[in-house]
């Protein structure tokens, strides 16, 4: 009887393991907040891959004068771009605050123009 016991204790503790797993798995899934976030940094990251592509053909594409140019505007530009990495979270506050209210103002023309 203790052999049966033992047995049925085995298969309720791999039962209940099974059961995490799966709960676990769920939780994951319905981590919408979570998935959401890693979608849109892997479509960032992507973003960020098809710019720098992009880049480099056109930069390749452009004649010699050009490049020349362009060469000094990078250098000129290079501690612009670094103060705004540092600044990466202010730039983004300010990014958004734009775009709420770039949205409010066309809300309020909508509604005007509706009346």
């Amino acid at each position: 009887m203790s052999e049966e016991a033992d047995a049925i204790k085995a298969d309720i503790e791999q039962a209940r393991a099974e059961l995490a797993g799966t709960a676990d798995a769920l939780a994951a899934k319905l981590d919408v907040k979570n998935n959401v976030k890693t979608a849109v940094n892997q479509k960032v990251h992507e973003a960020g891959e098809r710019v720098t592509t992009a880049y480099g053909s056109v930069k390749e594409a452009t004649p010699e004068p050009v490049q020349k140019a362009w060469s000094r505007a990078e250098s000129a530009a290079q501690p612009v771009v670094a103060k705004a990495g540092e600044d990466k979270k202010r730039t983004a506050l300010i990014v958004a605050g734009v775009l709420a209210t770039v949205i409010v103002v066309r809300r309020i023309a909508a509604r005007r123009s509706r009346s």
